[in-house]
């Protein structure tokens, strides 16, 4: 197996579909939003992870919303949640990999020890 080592120097955010099990790795999280739609996030069938597999979770702005009318929801930020399980613990649902060069779970795998282990030592990157 060979880990793409530009990919591994470059921030990552991971999003894995519930419904299917893929899971697509991005550059930024400006990203995610071009690619999961913002209603199927707001319902829950996207989970984030950072590039070390720690969770993020999707906080939207303000939105109008009543009982009777559904507005699409707005834009939203990703951020660490008080809890949640890590995408090392959810690895059992991923059923494919796209994104960063990867393209197997075994390379997801070792690109999620190399950015642990930045974030042990202090280098990982801020958003």
């Amino acid at each position: 197996m060979s880990v793409d080592r530009d990919a591994v120097t470059k921030a990552m955010v991971f999003a894995l579909d519930k419904d299917n099990g893929d899971l697509l790795a991005f550059s930024s999280p400006i990203e995610t939003d071009e690619q999961c739609k913002r209603i199927d996030v707001w319902d829950g069938f996207w989970l984030f992870f950072d590039e070390d597999g720690s969770p993020l979770e999707a906080r939207f702005e303000d939105m109008n919303r009543s009982d009777d009318v559904v507005d699409s929801p707005g834009a939203y930020t990703l951020e660490r949640p008080m809890s949640g399980l890590w995408l090392q613990e959810r690895l059992a649902q991923v059923v494919t990999v796209r994104g960063c060069g990867m393209t197997t779970v075994a390379e997801l795998v070792e690109i999620l020890k190399i950015n642990r282990s930045k974030r042990v030592t202090g280098h990982a990157k801020r958003w």
